[in-house]
């Protein structure tokens, strides 16, 4: 950790300092990050998500099957190709900007490297008439390009430039959108679509990479002893994420192996709408991360608990009724996609509850813990999580199909949620939960109103439902509900 006697690293922009910041201004900086982050990952990305659900639909299961397996086995070969560099350069180069050009030579070199036979993979299986084969590997050229697009917005990130992460976004959207319009309109494969997706990423990785060109690296930081010494500290990272990727994609994979594409292509479907709401929550933890950091390294720890109790508490707040209406309104949410993917309404009504527990754990596990420099403790949490779900998914799995999956993932993610518990009260920073018990009775409550409501249109009760819940949520805990609502001022009003 960074002496507390040294004098804060100099960046672009003064407002970052956390020896500088006082606790409203810290709010304030998270919330301008948020927005832009939110614009990043949510306001471009909508075009990509109505693309993508009008994929899912065109594919059919089957197809929509090898498209998920081509991207968790791409996932899979990414994470080992990463050496824990992104999440490093995440954390670090905010802080110790000099790591920047260090950390990227190693990234791009691997980059570059394994780019080359997977092109080569892609061509000669495709030419050999091994369709299956050319999917895989271009999930691998694929996922290689979008790890490499986010190491570089990890970076931005990082420094707190979110809003110069919205070029690039909006290409990537744009190039989505196309490509998709494309082999829907043209009826082309799933392997046309891998391959049009990983050109696509590529105009990103270009764009984004003269972005940090500041960090580009020098033949110095390619010598033996520099890249040996940024493995050797990114070590930890490393193995974090290996598990971390491995436990994002190993119910495709084991499902994959026991089961029909046709199976795999409901779980999928079903997965994909449950990660809409995470989706928007991801920019959360992009801006929170830095912050989160800096406050722990200049040893602000009051501030520190206090910034996480809040983000903690308007989590909760807001993950509670999208969980409840995923799940309560499944069929109709699913019959949106067409009638193949009926059966996704089981998965769906399980997975949504995850998504409560997704973002929870996104935000203490991957950027409260790794803020506070615990990388080792949450790797090891994971690898214990990601046995619990191997094997369920595979017993469960075997016996249930996409539903066994569903209940594997809630049960390992929930093994998961509850050892971060130890691992914070360990570094003294023990976590309180006073808006836990109003909020999850205030969501059982909304769920009985949206299921028994007199039949009118899904959509119609809605409105009724979120009205109950808050009125619930409100005499049960007012205090909490006027404490995130004082947090969402302070984020996004004038302080």
């Amino acid at each position: 950790m960074t002496s507390l006697a040294q004098p804060p690293v100099e960046t672009e922009e003064p407002v970052a300092h956390a020896d500088t910041l006082h606790p409203h201004k810290v709010l304030g900086v998270l919330g301008r990050s948020t927005l832009w982050l939110w614009l990043d990952r949510g306001g471009l990305r909508v075009g990509t998500v109505v693309a993508g659900l009008l994929l899912v639909r065109y594919l059919g299961p089957t197809n929509y099957g090898v498209y998920a397996t081509a991207l968790a086995y791409g996932g899979l070969l990414a994470a080992f190709l990463d050496f824990g560099l992104s999440l490093r350069a995440a954390r670090e180069i905010g802080v110790q900007k000099e790591e920047g050009k260090r950390i990227a030579a190693v990234y791009l070199a691997v980059t570059v490297i394994t780019f080359i036979p997977q092109l080569a993979f892609v061509t000669g299986a495709a030419l050999l008439g091994h369709w299956y084969l050319a999917c895989i590997a271009a999930g691998f050229l694929l996922v290689n390009s979008d790890t490499t697009s986010d190491f570089c917005r990890n970076v931005l990130t990082s420094e707190l430039r979110a809003k110069e992460t919205l070029p690039g976004s909006a290409l990537s959207a744009l190039g989505m959108i196309t490509v998709v319009a494309g082999v829907i309109l043209l009826h082309l494969s799933v392997l046309a679509l891998l391959i049009g997706l990983a050109a696509r990423s590529l105009l990103v990785v270009s764009l984004r990479l003269w972005q940090i060109r500041e960090h580009w690296p020098t033949r110095h930081d390619f010598g033996r002893s520099m890249v040996r010494r940024t493995l050797a500290r990114s070590w930890p990272y490393f193995t974090y994420s290996l598990t971390q990727i491995g436990y994002q994609r190993i119910s495709i994979v084991c499902l994959g192996l026991i089961a029909a594409p046709h199976e795999v292509g409901i779980f999928g479907a079903a997965m994909t709408i449950a990660y809409l709401y995470p989706l928007w929550t991801d920019a959360v933890y992009d801006a929170v991360l830095p912050l989160l950091t800096r406050l722990f390294e200049y040893g602000r720890m009051d501030e520190l608990i206090e910034l996480r109790q809040r983000v903690l508490d308007l989590l909760l707040v807001v993950s509670v009724p999208v969980a409840v209406l995923l799940s309560v309104f499944a069929p109709e949410i699913c019959a949106l996609l067409g009638a193949r993917y009926a059966a996704s309404a089981l998965v769906l009504r399980i997975v949504a509850y995850r998504s409560i527990i997704t973002v929870l754990d996104s935000f203490l596990g991957q950027a409260f813990l790794t803020a506070i420099n615990r990388v080792r403790e949450r790797r090891d949490a994971q690898a214990r999580a990601f046995v619990v779900l191997t094997v369920l998914t595979l017993v469960l799995g075997y016996f249930w199909g996409p539903v066994g999956a569903a209940v594997a993932l809630l049960i390992a993610d929930l093994s998961l949620f509850f050892q971060y518990l130890p691992i914070c009260r360990a570094a003294g920073l023990s976590i309180q939960w006073p808006a836990l018990w109003p909020t999850l009775a205030a969501g059982s409550i909304m769920a009985l109103t949206a299921v028994y409501l007199p039949h009118v249109n899904w959509a119609v009760k809605i409105g009724p439902s979120l009205i109950v819940y808050a009125g619930i949520l409100v005499l049960l805990a007012r205090d909490r509900v006027l404490h995130a609502r004082n947090t969402v001022l302070q984020c996004f009003g004038r302080t």
